[in-house]
């Protein structure tokens, strides 16, 4: 609101100022209640927006739990179909997946040999002497087990073994890595190797005058499943051997049998579970604290209530919740789930663990129930269009938004009322003013008159 003028009480004693100030408080209660409205309005909407995070947080767990459709095939929600894997040998990796595929099971197999990549070095030849006949400077790396054309590479500089590295190293699409190595005063060799493993990583240099030696054959990891049934790997991992599994055949397990085990993860199941009852229970706790009230004493104190006191929408998502867990003939409370007094979930884990150790179809079935329950009325509240509480805060914003134009409109109107008063009383001072002036000149003249006695 815009500042008037200082205008004093010169000539009336009066502290106009003060006066404008208190007048303007009056005009101003209109305005001041709207700004009250929108600071209510405000925590209103905060309060929703709290409350639709901890049922979106709801309706993830729920997902957890809850069976999936992936290119037309409906499988069970991750927390079920977790697996444990175990591996009898240090010399194999064994790594759980999330294959839909995955069973409870084993495998023994023997280690024939493991994945390797291909590596050579030149015969010692002195730092800066010519290893590339030429000029022109060319080498040709050939890949016989792979069956491709070979490469012709060409070699800058002098054609010296430094100059190959460098040619080689350039050339990322070879898939190739060369060092130049000092193996004693005078003497260099350069060492190639692959970077991938597999029987497909062999090569050869050739048109060196230098000659090459291997130190290490490319070759495929190779495993015995028994009964001379053998299965391959160019990078000695095996993915699809066993369902639920990644293997690893790593260096040093050459001749080992190993034997890799998959089992159900029943924490999982017993995690996911527990996650989903406190996620229920903040939502719950969540949805109580925003719209709680209490009255006031008979000793005068004032009550307190949160912003969504008496709010039908957030009425309507804790009966719902609290429906869902216990509707008319569903019990969770075999699989450890239970509506205690005081309107909070409670989760008795070894009951549940109890339950899947004996029945797990059934203990999943009354889990992905309550789930299915939960994430319906999760969903009709916080879906991002349709959602009551969705809704609920879009109406409260645009409340928002028009009691601003509101006050924006009364800034307008009290700046103006301001100005008017401020000239009113102005225009008072002035006055008084002249009056005063007047009544002194009056006074002097009757002051100089006569005496007559």
């Amino acid at each position: 609101m815009a500042g008037g003028l200082s205008i004093g009480g010169l000539s009336s004693g009066l502290d106009t100022t003060s006066i404008v100030k208190q007048l303007m408080a009056v005009e101003a209660a209109s305005q001041t209640q709207l700004k009250s409205r929108v600071t209510a309005t405000e925590k209103q909407v905060s309060a929703l927006q709290s409350i639709n995070s901890r049922l979106s947080s709801v309706a993830t767990m729920a997902a957890k739990v809850l069976p999936t459709t992936f290119a037309g095939t409906t499988v069970a929600g991750s927390a079920w179909t977790a697996t444990t894997t175990t591996s009898s040998s240090t010399g194999v990796s064994a790594t759980a997946t999330s294959s839909a595929d995955a069973r409870p099971g084993s495998t023994t197999f023997t280690v024939q040999q493991v994945a390797a990549a291909h590596s050579l070095v030149t015969d010692p030849v002195a730092q800066d002497a010519t290893v590339v006949p030429g000029p022109p400077y060319e080498v040709a790396i050939e890949f016989p087990s792979a069956g491709a054309d070979a490469v012709r590479l060409m070699v800058g500089g002098n054609g010296t073994i430094r100059d190959v590295a460098a040619a080689i190293n350039g050339d990322a699409s070879l898939g190739m890595r060369a060092t130049v190595l000092q193996t004693a005063p005078g003497e260099y060799r350069l060492q190639v190797s692959s970077t991938t493993t597999g029987a497909a990583s062999e090569f050869e240099l050739t048109n060196l005058s230098s000659g090459t030696t291997v130190t290490r054959t490319a070759q495929d990891a190779v495993i015995d499943i028994g009964g001379g049934i053998l299965a391959t790997s160019a990078s000695g991992s095996f993915d699809d051997l066993l369902p639920g599994a990644s293997l690893k055949v790593l260096p040093g397990s050459e001749q080992q049998t190993v034997t890799v085990t998959v089992a159900r993860d029943g924490a999982s199941a017993s995690t996911a579970t527990k996650n989903l009852v406190d996620s229920v229970n903040v939502a719950l706790s969540e949805l109580r604290s925003q719209s709680a009230a209490t009255p006031g004493t008979s000793s005068g104190s004032t009550g307190t209530a949160g912003p969504l006191a008496g709010d039908a929408v957030v009425r309507s998502i804790t009966q719902n919740l609290l429906g869902a867990v216990s509707a008319s003939g569903v019990s969770p409370a075999e699989a450890g789930i239970e509506l205690s007094r005081d309107g909070s979930l409670t989760f008795d884990q070894s009951r549940f663990d109890a339950l899947m150790a004996s029945d797990p179809a059934k203990a999943q079935a009354i889990v992905t129930g309550l789930a299915e329950r939960l994430q319906g009325v999760a969903k009709a509240a916080s879906d991002p269009t349709t959602g009551s509480v969705t809704t609920s805060i879009t109406g409260r914003r645009s409340t928002v938004a028009d009691l601003n134009d509101q006050i924006a409109r009364w800034d307008t109107r009290l700046d103006l009322r301001r100005t008017t008063l401020e000239r009113q009383f102005a225009s008072l001072e002035t006055a008084l003013s002249g009056l005063q002036s007047q009544s002194g000149y009056l006074a002097s003249q009757i002051a100089g008159l006569p005496s007559w006695g």
